[in-house]
């Protein structure tokens, strides 16, 4: 799973230097080689470079951003959609991100793909939006066009993204797979859509629901907030209230109860998290948890649910 961490230093198409722009300066091509060799520079692309530090901290998420505003700098009046749109909206994209950029040309068009970048050509005009100096797809839009070409829990990640973070309603993604008619991929994206659920907190929480809709598992609901005779004792993850069971996602750290914040020691939130545990089971919820890895293999989160009793028809 990978996605641009907020922490990372927000580069701009400015910090990006070609070799026009160094010769607008007094420089050259063997001045960028001589940097890139000293390690102040990285080539991102033919002629492109960014800084070496940029790089350095970068995730393969933000890399893809990069190699993006590396693009936008030697094109003319690009459109960027699928996984650098994705990039630069900064959504969440389960799988490795693409080395090529990706690039919407009218369907007219007669320029190929080249090396780095990989062109598309669509029937009608996306709507796009400026982003970082950047013409890219609606975020709606590039939902939809990622879940037409991709797997259902990658679509679903991006989806319950779009909609808790990004201000993106179930109409307006609704009426991008309308637009898409018949094409292919379309049945596949309205799966996504139909789905898609503002209440998942992670892209560990979408993946996993995606598995349960995939397995034919009880659905549950999301983010419910449990009490007992003391008063609160968590908002948990996922509750299977008929079945009286709670799941947890371990993707990340999580302590909301007990007023246990994130700097807190990790003896410190291990305890915490046990005494949440403890009130849970006593109000009489089992309690069941599940990581990242077996999230990524169906089989695997099968058998986990299974043993806290979450089946198909249960």
């Amino acid at each position: 799973m990978s996605s641009t961490a907020a922490a990372l230093p927000d580069v701009t198409a400015a910090a990006v230097t070609t070799t026009g722009n160094a010769r607008a300066v007094g420089r050259d091509g063997k001045d960028l080689r001589r940097a890139t060799r000293a390690g102040a520079l990285v080539r991102v692309r033919h002629g492109t470079y960014v800084p070496a530090e940029a790089w350095a901290a970068a995730d393969e998420a933000e890399r893809h951003r990069l190699r993006v505003l590396a693009a936008a700098r030697r094109l003319r009046a690009p459109v960027f959609g699928r996984e650098s749109a994705a990039a630069v909206w900064r959504l969440p994209l389960l799988g490795d991100w693409p080395r090529d950029v990706h690039v919407l040309v009218p369907l007219a068009s007669g320029t190929p793909s080249s090396p780095g970048v990989r062109r598309h050509r669509v029937a009608d005009p996306a709507a796009t939006r400026c982003v970082d100096g950047l013409a890219v797809t609606t975020v709606a839009r590039t939902v939809v066009d990622l879940a037409r070409a991709g797997s259902f829990a990658r679509g679903l990640v991006l989806a319950d993204d779009a909609l808790r973070r990004r201000g993106v309603s179930p109409d307006d993604l609704a009426r991008e797979v309308a637009a898409a008619g018949t094409g292919r991929g379309v049945r596949a994206a309205r799966r996504v859509v139909a789905e898609a659920d503002a209440g998942a907190e992670s892209p560990g929480e979408s993946l996993s629901r995606a598995r349960m809709i995939e397995l034919g598992l009880p659905q549950p609901v999301l983010q419910r907030e449990v009490r007992d005779h003391r008063g609160l004792v968590g908002r948990v993850d996922f509750l299977w209230e008929r079945l009286g069971v709670v799941g947890e996602f371990d993707g990340r750290l999580k302590y909301r109860a007990g007023g246990v914040g994130d700097r807190t020691a990790d003896e410190d939130r291990v305890w915490a998290e046990k005494r949440r545990e403890d009130r849970l089971r006593a109000a009489g919820l089992r309690v069941v948890r599940w990581t990242w890895q077996d999230a990524l293999h169906p089989a695997r989160l099968a058998s986990v649910l299974a043993s806290a009793g979450i089946r198909p028809g249960a």
